[in-house]
């Protein structure tokens, strides 16, 4: 089981983005995500159609390509809160960010992310990170 980010499914999806080398890894495995995820990638989608990165006809192949990854969200929102808000303040990260690293923590597995940020805070914890 490994946690993955946004910015790491995006780069698996994409068809403008460079696939991760270490891809191979989370394709045999189950993928987890906090439960903000969908609303990420969602924004980030919209983002990439209004930036002209992708046509809005495109995405919806690229939306089918992130839902057959069968990425399970995991957690509650409104239960998180207080955690969240400890992990981005020891580790200078946004709520968005220490969500992916609190997760693969409770876990006790892996998070593959291509965010140097987040993937130093993850080794931080003790975590092994998937780049």
């Amino acid at each position: 089981m490994i946690v993955i980010d946004c910015s790491y499914a995006l780069a698996m999806v994409m068809p403008d983005e460079q696939r991760p080398a270490s891809m191979h890894a989370t394709t045999t495995t189950r993928l987890l995500v906090p439960s903000i995820w969908p609303y990420e990638v969602a924004n980030a989608f919209r983002s990439a159609v209004r930036r002209g990165r992708v046509a809005a006809a495109e995405m919806l192949a690229v939306v089918a390509r992130i839902e057959a990854l069968q990425i399970e969200p995991s957690g509650t929102l409104d239960a998180a809160v207080r955690q969240r808000y400890l992990t981005a303040l020891s580790h200078d990260l946004t709520a968005y960010d220490a969500a992916y690293v609190d997760l693969a923590s409770q876990r006790r597995c892996a998070l593959a992310t291509l965010d140097a940020r987040l993937a130093l805070a993850a080794r931080h914890v003790g975590l092994d990170v998937v780049s």
